[in-house]
C-alpha cells in the first residue's frame, strides 16, 4: 500500500544529504539542455559538499558526453574546490577547472565536489562559480553561489522514545544544544512524522499539511554550550491499526535559519508550504543574547538529528500465518512453488519495519532452488543475515525473505521459487516459517511447501500452515493482497530537496529461529 509512502512525500527524508544546504540554480538552457547545481553556505576552515548534474528533458536517451568548465577566479580568495567523484577527467588552467566525462552504464556520472572555506575567510564573503557545460553539442550556462557563513553546531540526542496506545495522542519531546563557539540566532525544527503517528499540533509558529513535515521556527538565540527544550511536546496521534509492540520511528532534526532558508527557496524542488497553527506559540525554554550580523550554517549536520520512536502499547496484536504451496513433477522437472505470510489481523503489519527475515523458507529435500525471489537471500540459523547479501542467489537449503510495504488484515505477501527435482521417491516437503514479535497465535506460523510425484505442474494451493509444516485445520488461505514494493529510488529528489533519503526501515543483522 504505497499510498502511505506517497502521502508522506518528505516524511521519510533524513539527515544524510543535509550537508548540502542548497538552493538549486538551474542554468539558462540552450536547445533545452538543463544544468543544475546548488548554492552553498560554508563556514571558515570547514568543508561543504555539493553536486552538479545535467540532462536533456527532450532527449529520449541519456547524455553521452558532458564537458564542464568552472570559473573559480571569484572564489579563489576565500575557498577551494576539490573533485569528489570518479568518472571525470579534469585539468586546471589558471582559475579554470575543465572536466570531461562520457556515459557509462548509468549515463554520465554526476559531478560531486567539495568546497572548503579558508581559515581566514570572513563570514559574509560571497562569490559566484560560473559554469559552462557542453552536453552532446548543446550548451548551457549557470552559476553556483558560495557564501562564507558563521559556523554553529546544533546538536540533539540521536535516539529517544515514548509510549502510546493505538488511537491515543502522545507528545514527542525535543531538545537541542548549541555545541559550537558562536551564538545560534534562531533555529528551525523539522518533524518528519510517520503516517502511523501523524502530527496533530496547532502551534502558531509551526506549519503542517497532511503528508508533509511539520516545520517549527524559533527566534530564540541559542548560546554556546547551552541546551534548550521545547516548551511543550509535539503531539502526534497513534493510528488505530498500529500493532502493539511495534516501534514507529519519527524524525526530528534542527537547522539554522539560513540553512533552512536555502531549502525553502529551492526553485527546482521547493518545499511545499504548510498551514500555520492557530494556537499558542511553541517556545524554546532558554534564550540568549546578541543578534546575528552574518549568515550561519551548521558545520555538522549529522549530530542534529533524532530518531524518535513511538513504542505502541495496548492490546492490538496481529496474527501472521505462514502460507505454503504444492507442486507435482518428476525427476529433472522444474516446478514453481510459493511461500507466503498472511495477516489475520487485527493490527497492521508493516513488513519493512521488522528486523530480520519476515519468513524463512526451507527448500524440500531432493530439490534445488534454481530461481529465487529477489526479496529472499540464503539464510543460516544463528549467523548474521542481511537481505541484500546474495539476494536471489540459487542453491541454498534455506532462505530468509523480507517484505515491503504494509500488510493490512486479510493481506498476503508471497515469494516465488523455481525448484529442480533431483530426487523424488515419494512426497517431499519443506517448511515455511513466519515470525512476528508479539504474534497473537503462533500455532499457524508454519506451513509446508510440498512436491509430489506426478505429471509436472504447480498446484499453487496456499496452505494455512499447521505446526511443523503439516497441513492445518482451517482450510486454504486466500491470497488477497499483493507483495508491494517500497520505492527507494529517490536519491536525486532527496539531494535536490536538500536532504538525502532516509528510508525508515533500518534492518540490522538479526537471528531468526524457525
Amino acid at each position: 500500500m504505497l499510498s502511505h509512502s506517497t502521502r508522506r512525500w518528505l516524511a521519510g527524508l533524513g539527515v544524510a544529504g543535509a550537508f548540502i544546504a542548497a538552493s538549486a540554480t538551474p542554468a539558462a538552457a540552450a536547445d533545452s539542455f538543463q544544468l543544475v547545481s546548488y548554492d552553498m553556505l560554508v563556514a571558515p576552515d570547514h568543508t561543504a559538499s555539493n553536486y552538479l548534474y545535467a540532462y536533456d528533458p527532450e532527449s529520449e536517451g541519456d547524455l553521452q558526453k558532458l564537458t564542464l568548465d568552472l570559473d573559480l577566479s571569484k572564489v579563489d580568495d576565500f575557498a577551494t574546490l576539490e573533485l569528489a567523484s570518479g568518472g571525470w577527467d579534469c585539468a586546471t588552467t589558471d582559475a579554470n577547472l575543465h572536466c570531461e566525462a562520457v556515459a557509462g552504464e548509468w549515463g554520465v556520472p554526476s559531478f560531486y565536489y567539495y568546497v572548503t572555506a579558508k581559515s581566514d575567510a570572513t563570514p559574509g564573503q560571497k562569490a559566484e562559480i560560473a559554469i559552462k557545460a557542453n552536453g552532446d553539442g548543446k550548451i548551457a550556462t549557470g552559476s553556483v553561489s558560495v557564501t562564507v557563513a558563521e559556523g554553529v553546531d546544533l546538536q540533539s540526542e540521536p535516539e529517544d522514545s515514548v509510549d502510546g496506545a493505538p488511537g491515543a495522542e502522545v507528545g514527542l519531546p525535543g531538545t537541542v544544544r548549541n555545541g559550537g563557539e558562536n551564538t545560534a540566532h534562531g533555529a528551525v525544527l523539522r518533524l518528519q512524522s510517520d503516517w502511523l503517528t501523524p502530527y496533530v499540533g496547532n502551534f502558531s509558529n509551526c506549519e503542517y499539511d497532511d503528508g508533509l513535515p511539520a516545520i517549527c521556527r524559533f527566534d530564540t538565540d541559542l548560546e554556546p554550550g547551552k541546551s534548550y527544550k521545547l516548551s511543550a511536546p509535539l503531539p502526534v496521534k497513534v493510528d488505530k491499526t498500529a500493532r502493539t509492540g511495534s516501534s514507529v520511528v519519527n524524525y526530528l532534526d534542527w537547522w539554522t535559519k539560513d540553512d533552512w532558508a536555502l531549502i525553502e527557496k529551492d526553485p527546482t524542488w521547493p518545499m511545499p508550504p504548510g498551514k500555520p497553527g492557530t494556537g499558542d506559540e511553541l517556545r524554546l525554554i532558554e534564550v540568549g543574547a546578541a543578534r546575528q550580523s552574518a549568515p550561519q550554517t551548521d558545520v555538522d549536520r549529522w549530530n542534529s538529528f533524532t530518531d524518535m520512536s513511538v513504542v505502541v502499547t495496548g492490546d492490538n496484536g496481529a496474527d501472521l500465518a505462514a502460507v505454503g504451496s504444492t507442486a507435482t513433477g518428476k525427476v529433472g522437472d522444474q516446478v514453481k512453488v510459493s511461500a507466503g505470510a498472511h495477516n489475520l489481523g487485527p493490527a497492521l503489519v508493516e513488513t519493512w519495519r521488522e528486523e530480520g527475515p519476515l519468513t524463512v523458507v526451507e527448500v524440500p529435500q531432493g530439490t534445488t532452488a534454481v530461481k529465487v525471489s529477489e526479496d529472499c537471500a540464503p539464510w543460516v540459523q544463528d549467523e548474521p543475515w542481511n537481505p541484500w547479501d546474495h539476494a536471489g542467489e540459487p542453491g541454498a537449503a534455506k532462505y530468509g525473505c523480507i517484505g515491503y510495504g504494509d500488510l493490512a488484515k486479510g493481506d498476503t505477501t508471497t515469494w516465488e521459487f523455481t525448484l529442480r527435482i533431483d530426487k523424488l521417491t515419494g512426497e517431499t516437503s519443506g517448511k515455511v516459517a513466519t515470525k512476528l514479535a508479539g504474534d497473537a497465535n503462533e500455532s499457524n506460523n508454519y506451513a509446508a511447501i510440498t512436491v509430489k510425484p506426478g505429471t509436472a505442474g504447480n498446484g499453487g494451493e496456499g496452505g494455512n500452515g499447521g505446526n511443523g509444516g503439516g497441513e492445518g485445520d482451517g482450510g486454504t488461505l486466500p491470497i488477497t493482497g499483493s507483495n508491494t514494493v517500497l520505492i527507494a529510488g529517490v536519491g536525486a529528489l532527496l539531494l535536490a530537496a536538500g536532504a538525502a533519503g532516509y528510508v525508515v526501515s533500518r534492518r540490522r543483522k538479526t537471528r531468526f529461529v524457525a
